[in-house]
């Protein structure tokens, strides 16, 4: 098959850590779909050029790799968006769920519209909106549209006023978007990765682990996620299949499974929660995981499933390639714009009567 892999270089730039990641991963992705035969050819999204030559291919299939347009990752929808135009079938969900999807906002809207439990939280534009009575202190601020624990530090955990204007500010500076300010939920992390396919698998959960960090420091901030000589990142670590009893493992399956299905998701995922009082509480749900051939969770709990790198590889190209046979449009035969559930449906009325 002709595969195309929709990549970052980056060239442009010095790499920060994330990006030397999302880079290597591209490489890796095409690396082992050569081995496996298939003609692979790579367009790099930071190259007007290669842009080009993507538009005048003839693809079979695009793995898309592309986690940022322009530097910012609310762009990625773009290149899927494009990929759809062009009648490419490609491995990411559809791009209005990936725009979706980018607002962690809307998002928890839709969650708690399905009675799933998540943490209750305010969206600060500026640093002195007021708190509302309902939100207690300590409370967790990051970015509204972030990704990769960019925004995230030492000072994200916030005990009083102050400290939540702080930090309020200083991701509306440095992010140029809204902050996100949430209850903190101080139970167990856990981490679930959603295998797609004609039934899609929960692979093994892992837990987070935070050693003998203090309580007040028991988070993934950008530093436990990529500054390798950090403390908080050696005293962080991830546990495969985590230590869960039948009960608590049943119950964060499910509200996983549940998330996928209310957002009408249908490529890789992961569900980040934490447990407390028999509670799975949903932080977050990451359409586009980190798939990094080296030191990647989602690749980590695959193993543990039972797949290695280039299976996994495997596995999800040959889902785009049956949503591409189960999703033709009935006017052209050509392939539409991604899996559309009755759940799906439902939220795009529900998304159009809140505008």
């Amino acid at each position: 098959m002709n595969v195309g892999i929709i990549y970052n270089s980056f060239a442009y730039k010095v790499l920060l850590p994330e990006e030397k990641e999302m880079r290597d991963t591209g490489l890796a992705i095409g690396k082992h779909l050569a081995l496996f035969g298939h003609k692979v050819q790579y367009f790099d999204m930071d190259d007007p050029k290669s842009i080009e030559e993507l538009c005048q291919s003839e693809l079979d299939v695009a793995f898309d790799a592309c986690e940022r347009i322009h530097d910012d990752a609310r762009g990625e929808a773009y290149v899927a968006a494009l990929l759809e135009f062009l009648s490419i079938p490609h491995t990411r969900t559809s791009s209005w769920l990936i725009s979706l999807g980018i607002s962690k906002e809307r998002v928890k809207c839709i969650l708690s519209y399905y009675q799933i439990p998540t943490p209750r939280f305010q969206v600060f534009h500026n640093d002195q909106e007021e708190l509302r009575s309902d939100m207690k202190f300590p409370l967790f601020v990051k970015g509204l549209a972030c990704e990769n624990s960019i925004g995230i530090d030492e000072h994200s955990l916030v005990n009083d006023t102050n400290e939540l204007r702080a930090k309020v500010r200083q991701i509306n500076a440095q992010l140029s978007q809204p902050a996100l300010v949430e209850e903190y939920i101080d139970g167990r992390e856990f981490s679930v990765a959603i295998l797609p396919g004609l039934k899609n698998q929960v692979l093994p959960i892992s837990e987070i682990i935070f050693r003998d960090l203090p309580p007040e420091h028991r988070f993934l901030d950008y530093n436990a996620k990529w500054i390798t000589d950090s403390e908080r990142y050696q005293k962080t670590i991830s546990v495969c299949p985590a230590h869960l009893t039948d009960e608590e493992r049943h119950d964060i399956s499910e509200t996983a499974l549940q998330c996928f299905n209310i957002l009408g998701l249908d490529s890789y995922a992961r569900i980040d929660m934490r447990y407390r009082d028999h509670t799975p509480y949903v932080l977050e749900v990451n359409q586009n995981p980190s798939i990094s051939e080296e030191g990647s969770g989602y690749v980590r709990t695959c193993r543990a499933y039972g797949l290695d790198y280039g299976a996994m590889i495997q596995v999800l190209l040959r889902n785009a390639i049956v949503r591409k046979s189960e999703n033709l449009s009935p006017r052209t035969g050509r392939p539409g714009f991604g899996y559309c559930s009755q759940v799906t449906t439902d939220l795009f009325q529900f998304e159009t009567s809140r505008l």
